[in-house]
C-alpha cells in the first residue's frame, strides 16, 4: 500500500528564534520545534543530556522501605533472589541488580524462568523452590506487577516480595512488601517510561547511595549504564526524558565497558573500539541475547553478562551468534508461511494467525515484520495442544493491551504495553479471538490503517551536507519516541539507479545532475523496473555516514521513494507555550489596550474602587503568577457599581517574555484595561535567577571550590547546598559542557571527576552560559526601556 507523506507547515518565527539562540542549522531547529522543544532552555537540555538531570530514586514512594529491607537482609545475611524475565530487558535488569547486590555484600542469587517450560512472569513453583532454599527476600525485575496469587503464596512462605517492574498494572495490585513501578498511579516518580532495567537501575542508585563504600569512586552507578542502555534500547521504550540521558551516557560507557561478556559480544558484532549508536545495539547486539531466550533458555545470555572470565565470555558470545542465526532462519520460515496465509484472502483490519508448529519464541519478531509489511495490528499465536500462547504488536493509535482486555473472557493470561503484549488462551478460542478483535476494530476510523510516513523537514538536495548530518547527530540517540529525523526532497534528479546486494534486493541511487549524492534503499530491489526510467523522484530519507577507504561521505538512507509522492500537509497545533511565545505586536501601541500608568503611585493611591473585578499578573515573587485581586477596598465594591474589569501588572516583569505572557493571559480573560503598578526595580540577583544566569565572578569562585575538593580526592563527592541547589547544578552543567568535570553518578549527592583543562577555555563556548548571559542582558535592557516608556 502506498504511503501518505505527512509534513507539517514550517513553524516560522519559533524555529528562526531557536536557530539564532543556539547557533544551529534552521533544519535542526525546525525539527526541534516540531518535537516540542521550542524553548531554548528545553532544547539545550535535550541536546546536552547530563546525568545531573536524573531524578532521585527516593521519589519512588516505596524506595526507602525497599532499601531498609535490603539493609536488614545484609545485616542478617539473608538470601536474596533476583527473579527476572528472559528478554534483553529482563536479562540486563537481573545482571545489573545481581552485580550491585554482590558488590554491596548481600547474598544474592539470580534466576530467569525458561520461556518454553515456565513462560513469562513469577511462578508458584519457583517461589516454593526459593522457600526451600532459604530465600527470605525475592526481587522481581521487569515482571511481577500482575502476580497477585504468587505474591500471596510468597507471603505465606515468609518471603518478602519487592516488585520492580515497568509494565502496565491491572486494577488489582499484588500485596507485595514494596512495589517500584513508575506506571503506578501514585508511584511518586515523575517519569513513567523507564524500561525494566531503568527501574532496576533506580533501585541500584538508591542502594549505592545508602549502602555504598565511602571510598569515593569505587561504587558509582556509571559502570552499569551500558547495561541500562542495552536493555532500554532493546525494549523500545521512548528515548526521551530520563531514558535519553541513560542511553546517551550508557552508549559512551559501553565503548569502554568493564563487563567482559558485553565486551566479547561487541567484538563478535564487529563493534568493538567503535563509536556506538543505538541502532547498532538494537539490530546487532540485543538480538543475540534475545535469541537465547527465544530459542531455548535465556541463561546463556545471563551467564555471558555475569561472567568475569574473558575466555568463557568469548565462547558464550559465539554460542549466542549461532543461536541468533538459528532464530533468523526460523523467523524467515514462519514469516513466509504467514505471508502465504495472508495472501489467500482480503487483508483484515486486525491480523490474527496461528499454527501448531510455530516457535513461540520467534512469533513476536514475525509479528513486527508483518506490521512493517501490512501496517495492521498483528496477533501471532503458537498452538501447543489444547493451549496456545501469542505475541501482539500494534500500530500508532491502536492500544494493544486495551484491545486484548476486551477479550479477557477468553484469555487465560495477558499483559504488556500499548504497542506490544503477550497472551495465552485455549486453542479452541483462537477463532473467537480473531472475530472479537476484528469486531472491536470497527470502532476505529479506516484512516488509522493507512500508513502515514511523517516527514520532519522538507529540504533541497543542496542542503544535504556533512555539517547538517553532524548537527542532526546531536538529536541522537535515535529510537522509539525519538526517531532519526526523516528528511524529504521533491523532484530530485536521478542520475542512475541499480540493484545491489547478494540477492539484488537493494537499490543504489546516484542523485543530482552529476550523480554527486549517493542513496541506498534496502529491500526495494523489486521496484527497479518501476524506478529506473524516472528522471526525477520524491525521496524520503535519513542521513548517515558512508565510510569507504578512510573517507566519510554523506549517504541518503531511503525510507520511501515515489515518482510523485502523495503529500499531506498539516499545521502544528499550538500548545499553551506556543501561544504565549507567538509574536505580540508592539504591545504599548496596541489600540485595544487602555493603559493606566500607576508606576510611580504609592499603593494607597491606586484608584481601585472604580473596578469590580481585578486580575493581577504578579511579578514580585520568584516566578510570575496570575491571581485574583484580594485588595480589601476592592472587596467593598457593591453591586450598584458599574461592572468593570481591570488587569494589573504588578512589579517590573523581569523579561519581555514575562510581560507578553501577562498581557496574553489578561487578553484571554477579556481584559483590555491594564494598569502598571509597583514598578520598583527588582534586585539584580533575582534577574540572575530568573534568567538562569550565573556571573563570571561566581563561576570562578565555584570553580575554585571544586578544584580545592578535587585536590583532596579525585573523584570526589559533592553535596549541593539546598538553598543554592539549582544554581550549583547549573554551574556544574556549564563546567561539564566545558569538559572540566564528569558526573559519575548520584542525585542528591553526586560523584564528580575533575578533568584538568588542557587549554584556556572561553565561557561563551558553553551554550548554556552564552544563552543565559544574552537573556540576562536583554532582560536588563528591557526593564530599562519599560521604566522609561510613555503610556
Amino acid at each position: 500500500m502506498k504511503r501518505i507523506w505527512s509534513v507539517q507547515h514550517p513553524s516560522g518565527q519559533r524555529a528562526e528564534t531557536l536557530s539564532r539562540a543556539l547557533g544551529i542549522s534552521p533544519v535542526v531547529s525546525e525539527i526541534l520545534v516540531q518535537r516540542g522543544l521550542n524553548q531554548p532552555e528545553k532544547a539545550i537540555e535535550f541536546l546536552r543530556p547530563t546525568l545531573l538531570n536524573l531524578n532521585s530514586p527516593f521519589l519512588f514512594c516505596d524506595m526507602l522501605k525497599t532499601v531498609e529491607r535490603l539493609s536488614l537482609a545484609l545485616k542478617r545475611k539473608e538470601k536474596v533472589l533476583i527473579y527476572g524475565d528472559y528478554d534483553v530487558d529482563g536479562v540486563t535488569s537481573t545482571t545489573l541488580l545481581y552485580k550491585v547486590l554482590i558488590d554491596l555484600g548481600l547474598q544474592a542469587v539470580a534466576y530467569i524462568p525458561h520461556r518454553q517450560d515456565e513462560g513469562y512472569g513469577l511462578h508458584s513453583e519457583a517461589i516454593e523452590r526459593a522457600a526451600k532454599a532459604g530465600v527470605r527476600v525475592l526481587i522481581t525485575v521487569d515482571c511481577g506487577i500482575t502476580a497477585v496469587s504468587e505474591v500471596e503464596l510468597a507471603k505465606s512462605l515468609n518471603i518478602d516480595i519487592i516488585i520492580t517492574d515497568h509494565h502496565e498494572p491491572l486494577e488489582i495490585l499484588p500485596e507485595a512488601f514494596a512495589i517500584i513501578n513508575p506506571k503506578l498511579e501514585h508511584s511518586g516518580y515523575p517519569f513513567r517510561d523507564l524500561a525494566g532495567v531503568g527501574v532496576a537501575f533506580k533501585l541500584a542508585q538508591a542502594l549505592l547511595q545508602t549502602l555504598g563504600n565511602n571510598e569515593v569512586g569505587i561504587h558509582t552507578e556509571m559502570e552499569f549504564l551500558d547495561l541500562v542502555a542495552l536493555g532500554s534500547i532493546a525494549d523500545l521504550v521512548p528515548l526521551v526524558g530520563e531514558n535519553r540521558v541513560l542511553v546517551h551516557h550508557g552508549l559512551r560507557q559501553m565503548e569502554a565497558t568493564t563487563h567482559p561478556g558485553l565486551d566479547a559480544l561487541l567484538e563478535e558484532c564487529g563493534l568493538k573500539n567503535k563509536s556506538l549508536k543505538a541502532g547498532q545495539i538494537g539490530f546487532m547486539v540485543a538480538p543475540r541475547i534475545n535469541a537465547a531466550g527465544r530459542m531455548d533458555s535465556a541463561r546463556a545470555g545471563l551467564e555471558l553478562l555475569l561472567t568475569e572470565d574473558p575466555e568463557r565470555a568469548n565462547e558464550l558470545a559465539r554460542q549466542l551468534t549461532r543461536e541468533n542465526q538459528s532464530r533468523q532462519e526460523t523467523e524467515k520460515e514462519i514469516l513466509a508461511e504467514a505471508i502465504a496465509l495472508l495472501e489467500q484472502e482480503p487483508l483484515p483490519r486486525v491480523i490474527v494467525l496461528s499454527a501448531n508448529h510455530w516457535h513461540h519464541g520467534v512469533i513476536g519478531i514475525v509479528a513486527s515484520r508483518l506490521v512493517e509489511r501490512y501496517y495492521r495490528p498483528v496477533f501471532m499465536i503458537a498452538e501447543d495442544g489444547d493451549e496456545a500462547r501469542g505475541s501482539a504488536r500494534g500500530i500508532p493509535g491502536y492500544p494493544v493491551l486495551e484491545q486484548l482486555s476486551t477479550q479477557a473472557a477468553i484469555l487465560t493470561k495477558f499483559g504488556g504495553h500499548k504497542q506490544a503484549a503477550g497472551f495465552s488462551l485455549l486453542t479452541e478460542n483462537i477463532g473467537k479471538l480473531r472475530e472479537g478483535l476484528n469486531q472491536q476494530a470497527l470502532a476505529f476510523k479506516e484512516s488509522m490503517f493507512q500508513e502515514v510516513l511523517r516527514i520532519d523537514c522538507q529540504v533541497t538536495l543542496d542542503a544535504v551536507s556533512g555539517e547538517l548530518l553532524r548537527q542532526l547527530e546531536q538529536i541522537a540517540p535515535f529510537g522509539f519516541g525519538n526517531p532519526g529525523p526523516t528528511l524529504a526532497c521533491k523532484g530530485i534528479p536521478v542520475h542512475s539507479v541499480s540493484a545491489v546486494g547478494k540477492e539484488q534486493n537493494h537499490l543504489k541511487f546516484r542523485f543530482g545532475s552529476q550523480g554527486e549524492q549517493e542513496g541506498i534503499a534496502f529491500r526495494l530491489g523489486e521496484r527497479l523496473e518501476e524506478l529506473k526510467g524516472s528522471q526525477t523522484i520524491d525521496a524520503a530519507f535519513v542521513l548517515d555516514w558512508n565510510t569507504y577507504r578512510g573517507r566519510d561521505e554523506v549517504q541518503l538512507m531511503i525510507k520511501d521513494i515515489q515518482t510523485v509522492a502523495n503529500w499531506l500537509k498539516q499545521t502544528i497545533q499550538d500548545d499553551d507555550s506556543g501561544t504565549v511565545c507567538k509574536e505580540i505586536a508592539a504591545t504599548q501601541q496596541e489600540p485595544e489596550i487602555d493603559w493606566l500608568d500607576w508606576r510611580n503611585l504609592p499603593r494607597e493611591q491606586w484608584p481601585l474602587d472604580d473596578y469590580e473585578q481585578l486580575w493581577i499578573w504578579d511579578n514580585t515573587g520568584s516566578e510570575p503568577i496570575l491571581r485574583v485581586g484580594n485588595d480589601e477596598r476592592l472587596n467593598q465594591v457593591r453591586d450598584n457599581k458599574p461592572g468593570k474589569d481591570l488587569g494589573l501588572i504588578l512589579g517590573v516583569p523581569l523579561t519581555d517574555e514575562d510581560f507578553k505572557e501577562g498581557v496574553e493571559k489578561l487578553w484571554r480573560l477579556g481584559i483590555f484595561r491594564i494598569a502598571l503598578a509597583g514598578f520598583q526595580l527588582p534586585l539584580e540577583e533575582m534577574v540572575h535567577q530568573r534568567c538562569f544566569f550565573i556571573s563570571r565572578e561566581k563561576l570562578v569562585q565555584f570553580y575554585r571550590d571544586l578544584l580545592a575538593e578535587s585536590k583532596k580526592a579525585n573523584p570526589f563527592h559533592w553535596v549541593a547546598d539546598l538553598k543554592l541547589q539549582g544554581r550549583e547544578k547549573t554551574a556544574l552543567k556549564i563546567f561539564e559542557e566545558l569538559g572540566l568535570i564528569r558526573c559519575l553518578g548520584g542525585t542528591d549527592k553526586v560523584v564528580l571527576e575533575w578533568i584538568p583543562a588542557q587549554k584556556k577555555l572561553e565561557l561563551d563556548s558553553s551554550v548554556r552560559y552564552r544563552l543565559a548571559r544574552v537573556r540576562f542582558e536583554k532582560a536588563i535592557e528591557f526593564q530599562r526601556q519599560l521604566l522609561e516608556a510613555s503610556f
